[in-house]
């Protein structure tokens, strides 16, 4: 099979989406205008006249050196493909990467996992999922017992859901509530959530979900990407009050009750935070594997600076 290499500025825009959107493992991730908002520089690995496609995310920030890493808002990359994802197309394309990148540390989605004789270690990550294919009784069966306790205790507190939510309020509900808690974030990635979401909602691939106090107060809200066939819990919040209140709680329930016996899979975006891992399952939701694809090629006076 005929891999290229072709830098962002002379990929076929049409082509690379057209692939990302016809793939067997498609996902909005992989379109190019998602990644244009969730990082500033990346490249693609190309198969034929765009039959497979693999987006390459990368900086120089380790000492001028090029490295692949994971963007933010982008769970999980690698190989899309309008073809089988045998081993051998895999691969083919990990070992098409341009040696010129010395560090890769990225995400690959379930349907990419790593064959035979290729030099990367390969970490399973786990997502969570739930069908919404039954009814909405049938899946509400599957709450746990907590779970419907929490609902019961929300749906007293006089809580009330709403669609109205500005893309700028919930980013700064998310900024105040959730980016504090997260190691070395960055100011630039509540720039990338603004962008993500007005594109999304321009495109029609989205909306925002919030749920008020009985004073009319944003007190949780989450924003759900809608494109292959899944709808993605990207970027969820809660104040203190919210979460006293269970205010999520009823968001996500009012999302699977809208959306109950139709061909979609609510994709809670999984976590390595065992609470919030133990929140989702709550709602009957079940694992799906990702992996992460690690490679260390640099200099042995900088292998120190990446495990």
């Amino acid at each position: 099979m005929e891999i290229q290499f072709i830098s962002r500025k002379d990929i076929d825009e049409l082509k690379w989406n057209s692939c990302v959107h016809y793939a067997n493992n498609g996902h909005v991730y992989g379109y190019t205008w998602y990644l244009d908002n969730v990082c500033h520089e990346w490249d693609g690995l190309i198969e034929g006249d765009y039959e497979s496609v693999f987006p390459l995310v990368w900086n120089k920030k380790l000492f001028g050196i090029h490295q692949l890493y994971q963007p933010i808002f982008c769970q999980q990359l690698g190989l899309f493909s309008i073809r089988i994802l045998s081993p051998a197309r895999i691969r083919a394309f990990l070992n098409a990467i341009p040696k010129k990148f010395k560090y890769i540390n990225i995400q690959v989605n379930g349907q990419n996992k790593l064959p035979k004789e290729v030099n990367f270690i390969q970490s399973p990550r786990t997502n969570l999922e739930l069908s919404l294919r039954p009814d909405y009784e049938t899946i509400r069966t599957g709450y746990s017992k907590n779970l419907k306790r929490s609902l019961n205790k929300a749906a007293k507190k006089g809580i009330s859901l709403t669609g109205n939510v500005k893309p700028e309020r919930l980013v700064e509900m998310y900024k105040q509530n959730q980016a504090v808690k997260i190691k070395s974030f960055d100011e630039a990635y509540l720039h990338a959530a603004h962008r993500i979401i007005y594109q999304c909602l321009y495109k029609g691939l989205g909306f925002i979900s919030g749920a008020l106090n009985e004073k009319g107060d944003l007190i949780a809200a989450a924003f759900f990407i809608t494109s292959h066939k899944k709808i993605i819990n990207l970027l969820p919040s809660s104040t203190a009050e919210g979460r006293d209140l269970c205010a999520m709680h009823l968001i996500l329930d009012l999302v699977i009750q809208i959306n109950a016996g139709k061909p979609l899979t609510l994709d809670f975006e999984g976590s390595s935070i065992p609470s919030i891992a133990r929140f989702y399952k709550s709602y009957g939701a079940t694992e799906k594997p990702f992996y992460q694809l690690s490679q260390n090629q640099l200099p042995f006076w900088l292998k120190w600076a990446r495990p």
